[in-house]
């Protein structure tokens, strides 16, 4: 791929609506000859390179830091050698939340995640619970679990929340869940319920750093009891995994804990 701004410009636009992720490395200032302020350099999630500067020791270092972005999930300014500082920035994608049952908490769930900007996919087999009427602006499915999320593009973006009627329900949608890429997975219910459905599902076959990675209990632990408090605890959760990357949200619940 060539390398002149516009070229590069197109090529974000590109990713962008097709919502693949990608990290986008900027050269603030530079000591090498050959590479200006303001080069930029496109690093896909499999480490490949686009617009490389064919410097292959400065290609590997973008490449490496890049890839410890996508991690962390956060931008950052890193000097790969001296006098060479480059901005390593993830651009935008819009998160979308997969809200697993339509119960009291989905409700208020659903409207603060809109106002933070995540589009909203509801999904129940009840008809009466999945309306649009108690979730304006969502897309709404009203059907069985595992053929809706069947039909959900996954992602980095893809967040998911599992809070089901039941313990049956919750193994069904976790162990369709588990086998995309996401974002972020997060289990309610009781630590009893919790670990009997992991158990479940380690049973059937899913990987164990899958189950792992599964958030639960589910949200900020602040003390929260009524579904607008719990709904309130979940999506700081998911803003604090959204901006702050997973490791920093599972540091916060644990000095909330202490």
């Amino acid at each position: 791929m060539a390398g002149s701004y516009m070229e590069i410009l197109d090529r974000i636009n590109e990713l962008i609506a097709l919502n693949e992720p990608f990290c986008l490395a900027t050269v603030l200032t530079s000591s090498r000859s050959g590479i200006a302020p303001g080069r930029q350099i496109i690093i896909r999630r499999d480490g490949s390179l686009e617009a490389a500067t064919g410097h292959i020791d400065i290609d590997e270092s973008a490449a490496r830091t890049a890839l410890a972005c996508f991690e962390q999930r956060r931008k950052s300014s890193i000097e790969i050698e001296p006098g060479l500082l480059v901005f390593f920035d993830l651009p935008s994608q819009g998160a979308e939340l997969i809200v697993c049952g339509a119960g009291h908490i989905a409700v208020p769930l659903a409207r603060y995640a809109r106002d933070a900007g995540f589009a909203v996919t509801v999904i129940d087999d009840r008809e009466d619970f999945a309306s649009r009427e108690r979730f304006p602006d969502c897309e709404v499915v009203a059907r069985d679990f595992i053929p809706a999320l069947r039909g959900i593009a996954y992602g980095p973006a893809t967040y998911a929340v599992v809070i089901t009627r039941g313990h049956e329900h919750d193994a069904d949608c976790l162990a369709e869940v588990l086998t995309h890429e996401t974002g972020y997975v997060g289990l309610i219910g009781s630590r009893r319920r919790v670990s009997f459905v992991l158990e479940m599902l380690g049973k059937q076959g899913i990987p164990k750093d899958r189950l792992i990675s599964v958030f639960t209990p589910i949200g900020i632990p602040i003390g929260a009891e009524s579904p607008e408090e719990i709904a309130l605890s979940i999506m700081a959760e998911l803003v604090c995994v959204r901006r702050k990357g997973p490791q920093q949200a599972i540091t916060l619940r644990e000095s909330i804990r202490k």
